[in-house]
């Protein structure tokens, strides 16, 4: 990152094209890695009126994702909010457990707008799936994509569905498995995450710490390097012979951290309106920049917290949230 001095451009960027808005703020999964059942926020859902009111305050937006730690299929209005962006000319993109979608659901998902749907799945085995993703079926997260193959088949639809999967140490021997179940519910593209802690820094909430914990096991280790490698090598090898765009993380951090752009490009909001400073945050009482439906979406943008929040990345000396995170490490 730039080290010298930021100008008053840098800490007040014009507004991005592209935001990440968060429709409901709980989720029907307790996933082990995931805070979303410790947040202190729960319960909002957005309401249609305040989404149309947020796109009214982002006239250049160019890309929406309506995903944040809860299920975005939980909000009755998330379809509504789909077509009203993609009529605006925007494109929108979505995560799902997809564990939710029904029939009509399916139908809707190719008839809203939708232009890119990503499908978080763990595993393809029973065991490893519902020990990772508690709560959900295993026979839904079979059913489900089938359901949705076959309305996209119906609809001809050009609806853009990928898997993705959080890597870690307990799923690693799932990536191939995954692969074929890729193809068999008509998905051409797998991408693999790595499960990395972002919640070290000093003075981090104690409801967050049995998540914290279990990150900390469950995450790759060195010991693991010399396996994961030659799974990569098999999956891309079968990837490549089944026709399936395969990404696959870093598995040593590059030499320096490249840093972050976030807070200047991209702009996060929970379902009750709070900005924060990226989606890794992910819940305001890490770090927040204020709130967009009470104070004005470019007031947050611009103000104070921001302002700062922004001098000090670009200094190199990043708030004390941001010096764990995997993005700015570099090893997401």
């Amino acid at each position: 990152m730039n080290e010298a001095a930021p100008n008053e451009s840098t800490l007040a960027p014009p507004l991005p094209r592209f935001a990440q808005i968060e429709p409901s703020s709980t989720c029907n999964l307790a996933c082990r890695m995931c805070t979303v059942n410790h947040r202190p926020d729960a319960g909002p859902m957005l309401s249609m009126e305040d989404f149309a009111h947020l796109l009214d305050q982002l006239p250049g937006l160019e890309q929406l994702h309506l995903q944040g730690l809860g299920e975005p299929m939980r909000n009755p209005r998330f379809f509504d909010m789909v077509s009203l962006a993609a009529s605006r000319g925007i494109r929108v993109t979505a995560n799902t457990n997809l564990t939710l979608l029904t029939p009509e659901r399916a139908e809707r998902c190719v008839t809203s707008g939708l232009h890119t749907l990503s499908v978080s799945v763990d595993a393809a085995d029973r065991a490893p799936y519902e020990d990772i993703r508690r709560k959900a079926s295993f026979d839904k997260v079979v059913r489900n994509p089938h359901r949705l193959a076959q309305a996209r088949r119906r609809h001809r639809s050009a609806l853009q569905v990928r898997l993705v999967m959080v890597l870690m140490r307990n799923n690693l021997d799932q990536i191939l498995p995954l692969l074929r179940l890729a193809v068999q519910v008509d998905v051409h593209e797998l991408l693999v995450q790595r499960l990395s802690s972002d919640l070290e820094e000093p003075g981090a909430p104690t409801r967050y710490i049995p998540i914290r914990e279990y990150v900390r096991e469950a995450q790759l280790r060195e010991v693991d390097r010399l396996h994961a490698s030659e799974v990569f090598a098999q999956a891309s090898r079968l990837a490549a012979a089944l026709g399936v765009r395969l990404h696959l993380p870093r598995l040593t951090p590059p030499a320096e951290a490249p840093g972050c752009r976030w807070p200047w490009e991209q702009l996060y909001l929970t379902a009750s309106g709070e900005m924060l400073p990226c989606c890794m945050v992910a819940t305001p009482d890490r770090a927040r920049f204020g709130n967009a439906l009470r104070d004005g979406l470019l007031a947050i943008w611009h103000g104070e917290a921001a302002r700062r929040f922004r001098a000090q990345l670009a200094s190199g000396r990043p708030a004390s949230v941001c010096r764990h995170c995997a993005l700015y490490q570099g090893a997401f």
